[in-house]
């Protein structure tokens, strides 16, 4: 599959050999894992390796790794998964393991280049994303590549010894009709 290019971000789908010491720190990293569902479990390089390996041919869940365009520097993953040709819809995830790169709009960049793939090439209709109400950082992300609140989860998700709700946005492709 051909690289989705941005102006700052080259996505390409994430390999094995992508795995390193930098993605297991940030896998282990509270900070970096605190909406992810991964911070319940140590993470090692092999469960890392093993989990990139079982989503490689998977034309269901595709895992792209964000690479800064002038350096080739992996700084974290984006995945479109749960695609669903007969719905025409999908899920999408992501996480930003570098922290220097936090707060600077990657992720509203990722988040368009996915979206922008997920019509133009598999012409779905929705995409969706969940998220815990209290990660600000993909709010705004979001909601700045066009996604819309789309419902709330009330108590859905365990969060820092209590409860949290689960947003929940969507974008509609302008260009399919249901």
């Amino acid at each position: 599959m051909t690289p989705l290019e941005g102006k700052r971000l080259r996505l390409r789908l994430l390999e094995p050999q992508d795995v390193g010491e930098a993605y297991v720190r940030w896998m282990n990293d509270p900070e970096v894992t605190r909406f992810l569902e991964v911070r319940f479990r140590p993470q090692t390089l092999e469960s890392i390796k093993d989990f990139v390996t079982s989503l490689q041919g998977d034309r269901n869940n595709l895992l792209f790794g964000m690479f800064l365009a002038d350096s080739g520097r992996h700084i974290g993953n984006i995945k479109l998964g749960g695609i669903d040709r007969n719905h025409g819809t999908a899920d999408i995830g992501l996480f930003i393991g570098e922290k220097d790169c936090w707060n600077r709009g990657f992720a509203t960049e990722a988040i368009a280049l996915v979206t922008e793939y997920a019509f133009g090439v598999l012409g779905l209709y929705k995409v969706v994303a969940g998220f815990y109400a209290a990660n600000e950082g993909s709010i705004r992300a979001l909601h700045k590549a066009g996604y819309f609140d789309d419902g709330r989860l009330k108590d859905q998700l365990a969060y820092e010894g209590g409860r949290a709700d689960q947003v929940l946005v969507a974008i509609i492709n302008p260009g399919v009709t249901s």
